[in-house]
């Protein structure tokens, strides 16, 4: 069973829908002992936005992998490695305040003279430079590829950090209004680098 997208839930639907969700999760972690209604109860006393979240994660990208008592993880979601709602959400003010709690992350070769850049840019996109990660972390998945989608323009130089900043906020601002038409909201505009993973070298003693 698939949970419906939409925000006008019941409360009933609702947490039928999150114990059908329980049950078919694979490789389920938390306190609850794999117990459905332990991870139904886990759920329901979530914030509602995330709440919501999950249930438009799940009617896109299935069931997750993981249903813990702060976190609910899928993987390889489409372009993601893995997509991730935290139940603590982060106050971010940029480019307007809100609240972040749904992190996505790709494989993308970062060179460390633009980390720099990408943490002036915005203090929510950061890279595993181990793992050959960035990733982005909002509250709606269209913004989390508007912010790689304009890492990715800083790191292969197309655009200044603040170029990237005023295109970002002016975008999120359409989006807000209902402007659903730029190419940066509706995925990622480059290709994932599966081969970016930097292990470093052993230091000479």
């Amino acid at each position: 069973m698939r949970l419906i997208q939409t925000r006008c839930l019941t409360r009933p639907i609702f947490f039928a829908s999150i114990i059908a969700m329980a049950g078919c999760a694979s490789g389920t972690q938390g306190g609850s002992g794999g117990s459905v209604n332990g991870m139904a109860n886990m759920l329901s006393s979530w914030p509602e936005k995330q709440r919501e979240t999950i249930t438009m994660m799940t009617t896109k990208y299935g069931q997750p992998a993981v249903v813990a008592d702060r976190m609910v993880v899928w993987h390889n979601t489409g372009p993601f490695t893995n997509t991730t709602v935290l139940r603590d959400a982060v106050p971010h003010n940029f480019p307007m305040p809100h609240m972040d709690y749904l992190t996505q992350t790709v494989r993308h070769t970062v060179p460390s003279g633009k980390v720099g850049q990408l943490h002036e840019y915005d203090g929510s996109v950061w890279v595993h430079r181990t793992r050959g990660e960035m990733s982005a972390q909002c509250d709606l998945e269209p913004m989390n590829f508007l912010a790689l989608n304009l890492a990715h323009d800083i790191i292969t130089g197309q655009r200044t950090v603040a170029d990237a900043r005023a295109f970002y906020a002016k975008t999120a601002m359409a989006f807000k209004g209902g402007d659903r038409s730029s190419a940066y909201v509706n995925g990622l505009r480059f290709q994932a680098e599966p081969g970016g993973a930097d292990p470093d070298k052993p230091h000479s003693m």
